[in-house]
């Protein structure tokens, strides 16, 4: 087996992931003579001692104390992770608990529920990135004057949900003048995102018998929401009241821009993937701030990705419970989204 360079024999695989497993379920560091007495193992305590040495000579286990067991560092965590992922965790009963908890939810109810859900089914924090209107499909769009250079927008995506934006414009319209902009875009990109309407704006010719000034208009009402949504912070985070832990490293993220920035970084890079993501320990400057662990998958409306679900939590948390958990919330909202969006 290998990773990242690394070959290990199928007997340090195996006293490898046991290990990681039991410290997981403890949190104290795993002892060679603790190890020995399990009845999978047929070896010595000496023998596996021995194992655990060149484990942490390979750099996946480390020793907090002279006299202490092992602990496995964020090289052996990484390596059980993958393991993990690779044997493609399923979990029946978890899938059924998830279904039933988002089943009857409107859209826009889902957004607060979703986090609050994974947050109480994993005991750490629960997170979504919020869907960014411009990568999911507009089914109408509304303009309102309100002063010179603001404008009010009123959006109804495909899958209904709606939004309401106050939008800064370089040059002002009259209501008249929006009311055009509205129906143009409206009769001529339903279905399509903002981004892909921008560059249909952009690259193409106008339709036949289309007054050529609405295209430099609408290109700026479309650049002053793309603007406005990338200034906002789009995902929700909720805790398990019942976890201090959890709890005060909500409170320290949310007093924090800086790791605000930081996770939401994690949370972007996650979406461009389309198994589940785990990011730990050194592997991020936000995790090893934190000393932390962030899994995260993302979900769609039909073949557009629109946001991110994740749970935020100690390195050593339970991930053979947590990864199914984060992919299973993502398939299911992906699926839900999307039939909202062809019924819409």
């Amino acid at each position: 087996m290998q990773m990242t360079g690394i070959e290990l024999t199928p007997r340090e695989k195996d006293i490898l992931k046991v290990l990681v497993s039991q410290y997981i379920a403890c949190g104290e560091p795993i002892s060679s003579r603790f190890l020995s007495k399990m009845e999978r193992f047929p070896w010595s305590s000496a023998t596996i001692r021995n194992v655990m040495m060149d484990l942490e000579e390979k750099g996946l286990l480390e020793q907090p104390h002279v006299s202490a067991g092992r602990i496995p560092s964020d090289k052996g965590l990484r390596f059980y992770i993958q393991e993990l992922i690779l044997e493609g965790l399923q979990n029946p009963r978890l899938q059924n608990q998830i279904k039933s908890s988002l089943t009857g939810n409107e859209l826009p109810k889902l957004m607060g529920t979703v986090p609050k859900l994974i947050a109480s089914l994993s005991h750490q924090i629960g997170l979504i990135i919020a869907p960014h209107f411009g990568h999911i499909p507009i089914k109408s769009m509304d303009f309102i004057p309100v002063d010179s250079h603001q404008i009010l927008v009123v959006l109804v995506a495909r899958s209904g949900n709606i939004l309401n934006r106050l939008i800064r414009v370089k040059e002002g319209f009259s209501r008249s003048e929006l009311l055009q902009i509205s129906n143009f875009l409206t009769s001529n990109h339903t279905g399509k995102t903002l981004n892909q309407i921008r560059k249909t704006l952009r690259d193409e010719p106008p339709p036949a018998g289309i007054d050529g000034r609405l295209i430099p208009a609408s290109l700026g009402v479309s650049d002053g929401l793309l603007a406005s949504f990338s200034e906002e912070e789009d995902f929700l985070m909720e805790a398990d009241l019942s976890r201090d832990s959890a709890m005060h490293l909500m409170v320290r993220i949310r007093q924090s821009l800086k790791d605000r920035e930081k996770l939401m970084h994690i949370l972007s890079s996650c979406v461009e993937h389309s198994s589940t993501q785990v990011v730990l320990g050194e592997e991020s400057p936000f995790t090893a701030k934190h000393g932390c662990a962030v899994v995260a998958s993302a979900y769609a409306l039909g073949d557009v990705t629109a946001g991110a679900v994740g749970i935020i939590g100690p390195k050593a948390m339970p991930y053979h419970l947590i990864i199914p958990l984060v992919a299973e919330t993502a398939r299911l909202l992906t699926r839900k989204m999307t039939l909202a969006g062809d019924n819409a």
